[in-house]
């Protein structure tokens, strides 16, 4: 995705707020959900303000065309809700200016942190912001989500034309296969989808943000905690993952649990051949110790417990 360029910038900022000026403009890595570009802008009305602009990549597109107006109809919503999002400003899918639809909003001030000097409390605060975002209930408000059980449906069924054997692709298909239909045992909630520690931003040790909203979904809140159960095994360890469970669960004690083995099946799918595109950025995050062979040994382990407690 090219990089928008600095005159295209310039009339987004005006259409934004006419008389508001660019004064410059960084492009952030977003991976490959989207291109994101950090706006400085200075106000006619005096004052400078950050902003970002998203325009989602062609996998999140292909997947929901409306992606961009969702993202913004959704946080929108929860930040009118006190939830920790960035307040949306301005959404164009007119395709005037730039042809992928785009929306922008604050800029959080912070950081992700991939190395915590307290690891109990980073723990906390993130099983605090995960229940949190689970207590929101789907309504007319959000009925432009989508429920999770046909994104699960299409990953059981999809055939990769080279099967990752190292993460036992077949074997969880197999066994998905023969579980489903997977059985909401809670009522629908929201789901953010990808609550990982590069999704949080941290500032003087709090939680002030968590960003990336384009796979939020509706559904079983399981299967979003067994997604961050996942990527808290490979950020942090085993203990981790336990200590981050086990204080969600002290805030969602009305929870059925019995079905966590499945979920945790299912969110063990979900890397399928980007294990290595996953481990690439961590010693960029100043976490060379979390490789390739560390995340593969990690899996091998989760989807062991997961068995485990689905046939004791």
């Amino acid at each position: 995705m090219p990089f928008i360029s600095r005159h295209i910038l310039e009339q987004i900022v005006e259409r934004m707020q006419a008389g508001d000026t660019l004064i410059d403009a960084e492009p952030l890595i977003g991976g490959a959900s989207a291109e994101v570009v950090l706006l400085n802008i200075q106000h006619v009305g005096g004052g400078t303000q950050k902003y970002l602009l998203r325009a989602h990549g062609d996998i999140n597109r292909s997947r929901n065309a409306d992606v961009a107006r969702d993202e913004f109809k959704l946080l929108k919503i929860l930040f009118a809700a006190g939830l920790p999002v960035a307040q949306p400003h301005y959404l164009d899918v007119s395709g005037e200016l730039y042809p992928i639809p785009y929306l922008v909003l604050d800029y959080i001030e912070g950081a992700t942190d991939f190395s915590p000097q307290n690891l109990a409390d980073f723990i906390q605060q993130s099983a605090a912001l995960l229940a949190q975002i689970h207590q929101v209930k789907p309504g007319q408000s959000l009925d432009f989500l989508a429920d999770r059980i046909p994104h699960i449906l299409w990953w059981i069924g999809y055939q990769p034309e080279h099967p990752n054997h190292e993460l036992g692709e077949g074997q969880l298909r197999e066994a998905l296969r023969t579980l489903f239909p997977l059985k909401y045992m809670n009522a629908a909630t929201l789901l953010h989808g990808d609550f990982w520690v590069g999704n949080f931003i941290w500032r003087g040790g709090k939680l002030v943000g968590v960003i990336d909203w384009e796979d939020a979904e509706v559904g079983d809140p399981l299967s979003d905690l067994s997604i961050a159960r996942l990527d808290m095994l490979w950020a942090f360890g085993q203990d981790a993952m336990h200590d981050f469970t086990q204080a969600y669960q002290a805030l969602m004690p009305d929870l059925d649990y019995s079905n966590l083995p499945q979920w945790d099946l299912f969110a063990a799918l979900r890397p399928g051949g980007q294990v290595e595109e996953w481990a690439a950025p961590w010693a960029g995050y100043g976490r060379p110790d979390v490789t390739v062979t560390t995340m593969f040994e990690a899996h091998q382990w989760f989807v062991k417990q997961a068995f485990a407690h689905l046939n004791p």
